[in-house]
């Protein structure tokens, strides 16, 4: 896409969201009057879009927009600023739209790698689990079986002689 820097200006009379420029410039921008173009500040990273009218009393290597986009934009008079013939709506929704499968299939990506690390986590933590569950298990029923038999010699040493079977 093309684009050109000027020298901004303010308008003398005000008129928000419309610049002027000489018409010399609108084959430079492949632009007519009446399109949109994107005014860009860019060390400020800021952009307004306005619209475009070719006027034979603006000198060449300049621009006329407003005090208010002036001041949107975070430029004084003078200051260089990059013009650039707004893309139209598709172009523009096609780029957001593959901006956004790029950023999502990224995102998916780490997701991927985050769920197999977090099952391997749980796997490796169920093993563990069930390790100290079954060492647990023969422990407890190690002395149950102790308790079982301890209790059963009680039992028999006090019924020893008493026939109550």
């Amino acid at each position: 896409m093309k684009e050109i820097r000027l020298h901004i200006k303010k308008r003398a009379f005000p008129s928000h969201g419309r610049v002027r420029v000489n018409a010399h410039h609108l084959p430079d921008l492949d632009a007519n009057e009446g399109d949109q173009v994107d005014l860009i500040n860019e060390p400020a990273q800021k952009m307004v879009t306005v619209t475009l009218i070719a006027d034979s009393m603006v000198g060449e290597g300049d621009i006329r927009a407003s005090e208010e986009d002036l001041k949107s934009l975070g430029m004084k008079e003078g200051d260089e600023v990059l013009i650039r013939k707004t893309p139209p709506v598709q172009e523009k929704v096609k780029k957001a739209v593959a901006g956004a499968r790029t950023t999502m299939s990224e995102q998916v990506g780490k997701l991927d790698n985050t769920i197999k690390k977090t099952a391997g986590n749980v796997k490796d933590s169920a093993a563990k689990t069930a390790g100290t569950v079954s060492k647990k298990t023969h422990e407890i029923s190690g002395t149950i079986e102790k308790a079982a038999t301890d209790t059963t010699e009680t039992i028999r040493k006090r019924m020893k002689g008493k026939e109550w079977l």
